[in-house]
C-alpha cells in the first residue's frame, strides 16, 4: 500500500531526522534549503510539546464564523424571491447586500457570501427577470 504526503509532511518529517542526527537549527536549514532556522525550531518545539502527530501536521482550523443566521439566512432567501426594488428589474447581489445591511440584518456581509448562501439553495435571481414563488 503506497500513502502520498504533502510535501510539508516530508519536509517536516526530514527536519525531525536531522535533528535526530544531533544537527544543528542552522545546519538542518542549510541542508534542507529552508530559509530560517525559525521554521526548524518551530517543528522542533510541535515535536516536544505534541509528538510526531503535531509536529508533521497542521492542527485543523476552524474558520470564520458564518455571517448569516439561519434567521437572516430565511430573510435574504425571502427578500431574494420577491420582487425587486423600484428602478431594478431583478435583485442584484448589491441590492441584496444593502437590503440586509439596511434591514439590520447583518453589520457587513460580502455579495460573494450572499452568492454562496443563494446557489447552494439553487436561488439565481440575477438571472430571473422577476423571481416570484408562490
Amino acid at each position: 500500500m503506497t500513502r502520498k504526503n504533502s510535501a510539508r509532511v516530508i519536509r517536516r518529517a526530514q527536519v525531525l531526522l536531522k535533528s535526530e542526527q544531533g544537527l544543528s537549527d542552522k545546519q538542518i536549514a542549510d541542508e534542507l534549503s529552508l530559509s530560517t532556522t525559525s521554521t526548524v525550531e518551530r517543528i522542533r518545539y510541535r515535536f516536544t510539546e505534541g509528538g510526531l502527530e503535531r509536529a508533521l501536521y497542521d492542527a485543523p482550523r476552524t474558520g470564520q464564523p458564518a455571517k448569516l443566521t439561519a434567521k437572516a439566512e430565511a430573510y435574504l432567501i425571502a427578500t431574494a424571491c420577491s420582487n425587486p426594488p423600484k428602478g431594478a428589474d431583478h435583485w442584484t447581489l448589491e441590492l441584496l447586500q444593502q437590503k440586509l445591511i439596511k434591514d439590520k440584518k447583518v453589520k457587513t456581509i460580502s455579495t460573494v457570501a450572499i452568492w454562496k448562501h443563494l446557489t447552494n439553495r439553487g436561488i439565481k435571481p440575477w438571472l430571473e427577470k422577476n423571481v416570484v414563488h408562490s
